[in-house]
């Protein structure tokens, strides 16, 4: 489980978004990375719907939306566990639950001010 945690926190670390809009265009990214997260989970494309919930918890933390962000930052980590569920052909049961609670991910959620293991 140590290198499922390792590979995941590589993956959201990597999936830190770059972009500083101005609060104009954010209130638009974050309408568009909302609107995308829909389709791309009916579509099964469950790592696409991660980078795009992580992206939208990036935005919404640079709003100053922690609750939002934290919802966001979890569902990121839903649908990569359905991500690593699918392409590994292994329960989603054997991923976790949550926003859990090693260093890695305590980190992370510190990052976007989530307090709890859960959201």
């Amino acid at each position: 489980m140590k290198t499922r945690t390792t590979y995941l926190m590589t993956a959201l670390m990597l999936g830190i978004a770059a972009i500083e809009p101005s609060s104009a265009e954010s209130g638009s990214l974050t309408d568009a990375l909302e609107q995308a997260l829909p389709s791309l989970a009916s579509a099964q494309d469950y790592r696409s719907a991660s980078k795009i919930s992580f992206q939208l918890a990036s935005e919404r933390s640079r709003q100053d939306d922690t609750k939002a962000a934290c919802e966001a930052l979890a569902k990121s980590l839903d649908y990569y566990r359905m991500a690593l569920a699918k392409e590994t052909n292994t329960p989603l049961s054997q991923f976790g639950t949550g926003l859990g609670d090693d260093e890695g991910m305590r980190e992370i959620r510190a990052r976007f001010g989530c307090s709890a293991a859960t959201v």
